[in-house]
């Protein structure tokens, strides 16, 4: 073998060697942030199979159990904002462990919780405590990584949405089934301690706002919505999600009355969508390698606004709704990722913290009033859900505003350079 043979394999082995360690840290990093975001969101999410059991066993109206669910993200909206500084002077990763650490004792009450009262009380406290989590661990991301590992690693963290409709519904569900709903959460609190536990071994990052007062942080982050394109992105975020929550908190109640299905079943058809949602994740990772982002969140949209329509006028039969969730959450899951990069490119790491608590704000103020604007078009009659096609027809509506939206942000893109902020 010639000197310049073995310079040649010397040099590919380095390469090699440094790829492999930097795929170590990538997943080092990656995971413990992935795990504690999917088990925030299988305790958003359990409610959706669950609020049926619940109401009965708490007491509350069938009709009224839609709040479960919406209390939850609304609690979120309400913490976004205390806690949205302290993301940039604490750093992503303590206030995480604060946050964490707040969401499992939660967790474990609501495992615990004796009424109806006490109950509101713990889904209150997760929803402040782990809210936060999920926009934290992306922000944790976009400060550690750049280019296409930045959007890999966005659009990995978004899996945990996929893995917890495809496992932590459907086990969820079939464990409050088998023995109590107080078990679920349990498992839940588990979880999210040992993902807590894995969390303190990532590195610390500085975001150049540690000195920043309090008081200056908040004035900038208000600042944000100065830049009309900003405005106009939380604006598109308002309605990609103001029609579909205003249909998920009252899906368990619509399915066991209507169609007398039972929580695992409801469970099964979580699993069938969090299929839709694992191929939407994927060719959205795909596409968003390429540039696309705004396209993802179009067709996203018109395909989930076409599904809650049909699904809603009561035209398919209780077995097959699992296609329904199919559809809403294969269109769910191609525009997040988009959404999510839009958000992270908008800023530079030193306020992303507070930008993403921002759109966390809206996103779950969204949630909330996505449950009580809904429940006026609902009522019960003779045992019977009578107003979800009404929800649907809204729902599908509000996410065709989303495309002239579009359009007006590409515009002012186009149009305005960016903003030192």
């Amino acid at each position: 073998m010639n000197p310049s043979q073995l310079s040649g394999l010397v040099w590919l082995k380095r390469r090699l060697g440094l790829h492999e360690e930097a795929e170590r840290q990538y997943w080092g990093l990656l995971l413990p942030l992935f795990l504690l975001t999917l088990f925030s969101w299988i305790d958003h999410m359990i409610m959706v199979p669950l609020s049926a059991e619940i109401s009965a066993a708490t007491g509350l109206s069938p009709v009224r159990s839609g709040l479960l669910v919406s209390v939850y993200p609304a609690a979120a909206a309400v913490s976004a904002f205390i806690f949205a500084p302290w993301s940039d002077r604490l750093g992503r990763k303590q206030l995480l462990l604060y946050l964490g650490t707040g969401f499992v004792i939660s967790t474990f009450g609501c495992a615990l919780a004796q009424g109806v009262e006490s109950f509101f009380l713990f889904r209150v406290l997760s929803g402040a405590f782990a809210g936060p989590i999920m926009p934290n661990c992306l922000a944790y991301a976009g400060d550690a990584l750049q280019g296409n590992r930045r959007n890999r690693a966005l659009t990995n963290i978004m899996l945990g949405f996929t893995l917890a409709s495809i496992l932590g519904v459907p086990v969820g569900s079939a464990l409050a089934e088998w023995v109590s709903w107080r078990w679920t959460f349990g498992v839940i609190g588990l979880g999210g301690l040992l993902s807590l536990l894995w969390l303190t071994s990532i590195q610390p990052i500085a975001t150049g706002a540690e000195q920043i007062t309090i008081r200056r942080q908040y004035l900038q982050m208000f600042g944000l919505w100065k830049r009309q394109e900003v405005r106009w992105v939380f604006a598109m975020q308002f309605f990609m999600l103001i029609g579909l929550f205003g249909f998920i908190p009252h899906m368990s109640i619509w399915l066991t009355t209507n169609y007398e299905l039972s929580a695992s079943a409801i469970g099964l058809f979580y699993m069938q969508g969090g299929i839709g949602s694992l191929i939407g994740n994927q060719l959205a990772g795909w596409l968003l390698q390429r540039g696309l982002r705004f396209s993802l969140i179009g067709i996203g949209s018109v395909l989930m606004g076409t599904v809650l329509m049909l699904s809603t006028q009561d035209l398919l039969p209780g077995p097959w709704m699992g296609a329904m969730f199919f559809g809403i959450m294969l269109g769910g899951s191609m525009r997040m990722p988009g959404l999510q990069t839009i958000l992270i490119e908008l800023t530079g790491k030193e306020i992303r913290g507070r930008l993403m608590a921002m759109s966390m704000i809206v996103s779950n103020m969204t949630m909330g009033l996505g449950g009580f604007w809904s429940t006026g078009l609902l009522s019960m009659e003779n045992g019977y859900l009578l107003g979800m096609d009404r929800v649907g027809l809204v729902s599908m509506l509000t996410l065709l505003v989303v495309l002239p939206l579009i359009w007006l942000i590409q515009r002012q893109q186009r149009s305005t350079p960016q903003p030192a902020i």
